[in-house]
């Protein structure tokens, strides 16, 4: 896709979001089923059910614009999923696990509070505030996601995760 305006810079923003979102529809079960802590199961599946309410919204905002979504890939979430991916294979369920899982999540979190700001102020700039009101619904469930994780390491998993020593040596190259 050629980048001529605004407008096409808003829409490569939407499939980046919208490729995202798919991204996570995948990668939360497998974050979800790794964790030992409970309530961080609990917030990791409670944001899988609001990624697929994400990804409803970003179809309406999609028929609103009379666009659909291309094939623009999202390369910075997809490197961040298989990271986790790989530390999930190498670290026993643990606190240290849980803490790993929250990094990622985390990256993954404040990555998309910066692509729904960046798109709600697109959306304004281009006269769309039915959008960006759309879009500003998904930012506030981000950024709520992000606090979560930051509250449930900073409450309890750091202090756990400090404790534990993986029995398999793992080596990051």
């Amino acid at each position: 896709m050629l980048l001529d305006n605004l407008s096409d810079f808003f829409q490569r923003g939407l499939e980046y979001a919208w490729d995202c979102e798919h991204v996570l529809l995948k990668q939360l079960p497998k974050m979800v089923e790794a964790a030992s802590m409970q309530e961080l199961k609990h917030a990791l599946d409670l944001h899988l059910v609001e990624t697929k309410g994400h990804i409803y919204r970003l179809e309406q905002v999609f028929t609103r614009l009379d666009r659909s979504p291309a094939a623009e890939k999202n390369e910075p979430i997809r490197i961040i999923a298989a990271e986790c991916d790989r530390i999930i294979g190498h670290i026993d369920r643990s606190a240290l696990l849980d803490a790993a899982l929250v990094f990622y999540g985390n990256q993954i979190e404040q990555y998309e509070v910066g692509l729904y700001e960046s798109l709600a102020g697109f959306a304004r700039t281009l006269g769309l505030d039915e959008v960006a009101g759309v879009i500003d619904e998904i930012l506030g469930q981000e950024k709520y996601a992000a606090h979560e994780l930051t509250r449930l390491a900073q409450s309890s998993i750091n202090r756990a995760a400090a404790s534990v020593q993986n029995p398999r040596p793992f080596a990051l190259i």
